[in-house]
């Protein structure tokens, strides 16, 4: 009867042991299907961002073109109205 007894708790034994393997089995594949859903959910995040980060520069491009189109109308400007004052010192030195 003892034999028995011993043949039924190893049996349980190895029983609990394969089954806190395949425990460990599928919590690890869990672990790793959850790392691959996070990776690419960060993938995406950048993605978002990379593409923000273009469109920002474009705009910025913009801006700095605008800006450079305005101080060179400005400065055509400022060169007009001091041509013109010249002009008008020659005119009428006087004034």
């Amino acid at each position: 009867m003892s034999t028995a007894l011993i043949v039924v708790i190893v049996a349980i034994v190895v029983l609990l042991v394969v089954l806190l393997a395949l425990s460990a089995s599928r919590k690890r594949a869990r672990a790793q299907r959850q790392g691959r859903v996070e990776a690419r959910a960060r993938g995406a995040e950048a993605e978002r961002r990379h593409a923000k980060a273009d469109e920002l520069e474009a705009e910025a491009q913009r801006f700095q073109r605008e800006a450079q189109r305005r101080a060179d109308a400005a400065d055509a400007e400022r060169t007009a109205a001091e041509s013109h004052a010249a002009r008008a010192r020659e005119v009428d030195p006087d004034s």
